[in-house]
């Protein structure tokens, strides 16, 4: 698999992976604070050298809802869209 990593442009410690066949139907509204996505490029698998993210962690849910988010600061997947949480 090639990943396809965005980066939010507001809030730019958010991180967005994914894969080509979903890359087009991302929407800045997976950015928490807001803002666009910004497409940073292409990443083949690296396996457990992966520093920035947990491979098995974004191909699943890539799988599951096409996307994968996660906080650059701690590497804490970010589970829901906003506007989902519970209230």
């Amino acid at each position: 698999m090639k990943f396809v990593v965005f980066r939010c442009t507001k809030d730019r410690d958010y991180f967005v992976v994914t894969d080509e066949p979903h890359a087009a139907g991302l929407k800045g509204d997976l950015c928490p604070s807001g803002g666009e996505l910004e497409r940073l490029g292409e990443f083949a698998e690296m396996g457990e050298r992966r520093v920035a993210f947990n491979e098995a962690l974004a191909k699943d849910a890539i799988k599951r809802q096409g996307y994968y988010r996660f906080e650059a600061k701690t590497f804490d997947p970010v589970a829901q869209a906003p506007g989902t949480m519970p209230g």
